[in-house]
Order: C-alpha cells, then sequence, then structure tokens
C-alpha cells in the first residue's frame, strides 16, 4: 500500500480516518480523523503487553508517523476518562501539543495524571449535546452510558458527511451512578441520515445484553452479606458505580468501609468534588480499620489486574504498610481480567492463596458487568441511527470480525481497519493509504520504540 500523499493530507477533503491503536487490540485507543488538511484526534490510551517472563509493562501509540508526514493534531477529543483512552496522555501530550476537549470527570483525571511541570496543558470542558467546532469539522458529544461517569459518543460532521464513533457504551437503564444514554438524540442523528459508525467490538461476539451496574450491586451484596470476617473487595478504581454500590453495601451490611490505593482515593475525591457519591459513608484511615472487629471491616483496593505496586499485590506479598492479611480473609474480585495481564492476576490469586485468602470471583454470582455492548445492544444501537457503513474497532481481530458480520446481517456494509491504514470517508470507505505504525514501551518514563 502507498504512502499518503501531501495532497490527500494536507489538501483533500475526505473526511479520512486513521487509527494508531485500538485496532487489533483491547487498549491504547487513538483514532484520527482529517479534512481538508486539518486534523483531530480522539482518545489517546495506553495499553498493556505481557513478557516471557509474566511481568507486565506499558505500552502506548507510537505516533512517529504524524511527525513525519507533517500531520499537526489541532484538537483532542476524550470519550472518557479510562486508562485506555487517557492513559497515554502523560507521556505524548508535550508531543501532540494541542488543545484536550473532555467532560469535567475527564478533565479532572487527566489535569491529576498528566505532570505539566512548567508547561501549560489547554484543558476545555465541554458540555454535552452542544456542538463545537474544529476547522472543518463539527463536533457534538452524545451521553452514554458505562463504566465510568461522563462517557460520550461523538457525532462528527466533515466534508459533508455524517460520522459517529461509539466511544466505549451499553445501554443500562439503571447505571447506579451517571447519565443515562441520550436515546432521542441518537434516534434524531439516525433520522437526519448518519454515513458511518466507528464502533466498539469489544463484545460484539457475545449473544444478548450486557448486566446492569444495579444487578451488579444486587449480587454483591448476595455474596458479601453471609460473609463472616474482613472481607477486601477489588474493582477498577475507575468505576464509580461500583465504589457507590459498596459503600451503599458497607451500609446495609454494618461494615466500616476502607479504600487503598493512590488511584481508588484520587477516583474517590474527584466523585465526591462533582456530587457523584451524595451518600457515601464516613471512610475510616487505613491505620485505624484494624482495630475495628473483623466482620465489621471492608476494605476496598487497587489491584485487580495484579499490577506489583498496587494495594491488592503488596497485601498479597505482605509489604504493606498500613494492613496485613490474615487466613480467613475473603477478597472478592468484582473485575474481569484485562487481556495481557492474565499471568499478572494469575501469580496474584496464588499469593493470596499461599496466604490462607479465600477468593471470590465471577464464578460465585453476579459481581461484575462489563461497560461494552452485547449484540442485543449493538442491534438497538443501530436501529436508532441507521448507518449505511461500519469501520469496526476497539476490539482483537476477532471481536472486530464478528461486529462486521453482526452489521452486514443488518443490511450495513462494514469492514475491519488495521492500525495505520488511512480510509477515505467521502463515499464507501476506501483504503487510501498506509503510514507505519506501532507501539512505545514505557520504561523508567522514557519511550522506548517497538516493533508492531
Amino acid at each position: 500500500m502507498q504512502k499518503p500523499s501531501p495532497q490527500l493530507l494536507h489538501q483533500q477533503s475526505g473526511p479520512f480516518f486513521l487509527a494508531l491503536g485500538g485496532a487489533g487490540e483491547i487498549g491504547a485507543n487513538l483514532y484520527i480523523y482529517g479534512c481538508q488538511g486539518y486534523w483531530i484526534a480522539v482518545d489517546c490510551g495506553q495499553g498493556f503487553r505481557s513478557t516471557p517472563s509474566g511481568e507486565t509493562q506499558t505500552v502506548v501509540p507510537n505516533i512517529q508517523a504524524l511527525e513525519d508526514n507533517g500531520i499537526k493534531i489541532q484538537a483532542l477529543l476524550i470519550t472518557h476518562s479510562h486508562e485506555d483512552h487517557i492513559g497515554a496522555l502523560p507521556w505524548l501530550w508535550k508531543r501532540l501539543n494541542c488543545p484536550v476537549y473532555a467532560s469535567p470527570f475527564a478533565a479532572g483525571l487527566i489535569e491529576k495524571r498528566v505532570d505539566l511541570g512548567n508547561s501549560k496543558l489547554q484543558m476545555h470542558q465541554i458540555q454535552p449535546l452542544k456542538p463545537y467546532s474544529f476547522g472543518p469539522f463539527q463536533a457534538e458529544w452524545i451521553p452514554v452510558t458505562h463504566s465510568i461517569p461522563e462517557a460520550h459518543g461523538i457525532y462528527l460532521q466533515a466534508g459533508g458527511r455524517k460520522l459517529y464513533h461509539t466511544g466505549d457504551w451499553k445501554l443500562d437503564p439503571n447505571p447506579v451512578v451517571g447519565h443515562l444514554t441520550a436515546i432521542k438524540r441518537l434516534q434524531e442523528i439516525g433520522n437526519n441520515g448518519l454515513d458511518l459508525v466507528i464502533g466498539d467490538s469489544t463484545n460484539a461476539p457475545n449473544p444478548g445484553h450486557s448486566e446492569s451496574e444495579l444487578q451488579v450491586q444486587e449480587g454483591l451484596h448476595r455474596l458479601i452479606s453471609p460473609l463472616p470476617g474482613r472481607v477486601l473487595v477489588t474493582c477498577f478504581a475507575s468505576n464509580v458505580a461500583r465504589l457507590s454500590s459498596l459503600g451503599t453495601l458497607a451500609r446495609k451490611t454494618g461494615r466500616h468501609l476502607t479504600l487503598l490505593g493512590r488511584s481508588m482515593e484520587r477516583i474517590h475525591g474527584l466523585a465526591k468534588s462533582l456530587d457523584y457519591l451524595p451518600n457515601f459513608p464516613t471512610l475510616i484511615p487505613p491505620r485505624d480499620i484494624g482495630y475495628l472487629p473483623r466482620h465489621e471491616q471492608m476494605i476496598v483496593c487497587t489491584g485487580s489486574q495484579g499490577e506489583p505496586k498496587a494495594a491488592l499485590a503488596r497485601l498479597a506479598q505482605g509489604s504493606h504498610r498500613q494492613l496485613e492479611l490474615e487466613e480467613g480473609d475473603r477478597v472478592v474480585f468484582s473485575s474481569k481480567t484485562i487481556p495481557g495481564n492474565e499471568e499478572a492476576v494469575e501469580r496474584l490469586h496464588a499469593q493470596l492463596k499461599h496466604r490462607g485468602v479465600e477468593l471470590l470471583t465471577s464464578d460465585h454470582g453476579l459481581i461484575h458487568a462489563s461497560g461494552h455492548p452485547a449484540q442485543d445492544e449493538i442491534r438497538q444501537l443501530y436501529s436508532w441511527l441507521k448507518p449505511k457503513h461500519l469501520l469496526a474497532m476497539h476490539g482483537e481481530y476477532r471481536h472486530q470480525a464478528e461486529h462486521c458480520e453482526l452489521a452486514k446481517a443488518l443490511d450495513i456494509s462494514a469492514r475491519v481497519p488495521f492500525e495505520g491504514e488511512i480510509y477515505d470517508l467521502s463515499a464507501l470507505p476506501r483504503l487510501a493509504a498506509k503510514v507505519t505504525s506501532g507501539r512505545w514501551l514505557v520504561d523508567n518514563n522514557q519511550l522506548v520504540a517497538l516493533e508492531n
């Protein structure tokens, strides 16, 4: 495939689409859109990679192709604040050197994650359902339910074409925390004619409908309420709805709540400041929780993915400064294992079992729900949007291929883009050129190039 010509990159109307992450994997999402020589990016996330020794490494998209081809990103649009969508910013934002547009929750997390030094990050907080102009692009953030507050799809108009970038989403009628999906606006977009969806493929192979966060809250209550002794729950720190549910559960079961882990504390503080946890119980400092009767203790901690520096890993190793696990304690994994972390999680499980700790996982009940749509939800969304075409993104190839088959059954033309491919979206999506892509390894806060 030929390299992009200067005319394509800097003069032609397009619009054009390029994935530098998020194609063929779950993670490291970075999507580029261009029109008339003006380029914007959607999301900037990190990913994970396992080494032969079982170590989990952090990787970020290699954006050298942008610099090599003279592509200057004019604005970075954030769909939501999960690490696979914002986690690369600490290492890439100075290279991108552009304004960032995000919701208040995402903006708050980004500002806490990025070390500005003497530089100033141009952060703009968006309002959903309001149009924003970026050169020839018009963008609108559409509220959707997901496993974090303030998740959005982005409706883009450029070059006479109408596109919908789904971001991460699901249809949850009871999300516990945050807004509902803006169904009426999605229907309006569909009725006005939509050319293309760039869509989340993560759960496209799964039949049916994803579970609601309210169902998870009920499942956790059934599992934890009869347990004696100390209970620890590990979950994704960003899942504010899960944190809210555990606060409700602590009250119902007469337990006192402690948080362990910097990211958990950071999310809790931000969620409280934005009024997402209005009735959350008063926290017990970690240094004091051990003085309470063990059946009154509930500890929510980071480390569900086996991260070696997270609170749960240090507890499993006996190296936590403020708390020590004892035989008979129970650890509830209210999470799933992200691809790439399997060996680290298995190693964590083995360390906990060696200490006589009982592990409770999704095998013991409905205690985790995916934040991504299964097949019935995808069909429902496409019945509202009525898209002509689909580019299946955000997933491994098998997820993307299943997504395409589902779309084709709905008379939507669909294809799987590969990383580095530039698609001309001015008519039927057409592969127009290709650039070099890959990953940079984060090694002691330095970026080291890896082969794709």
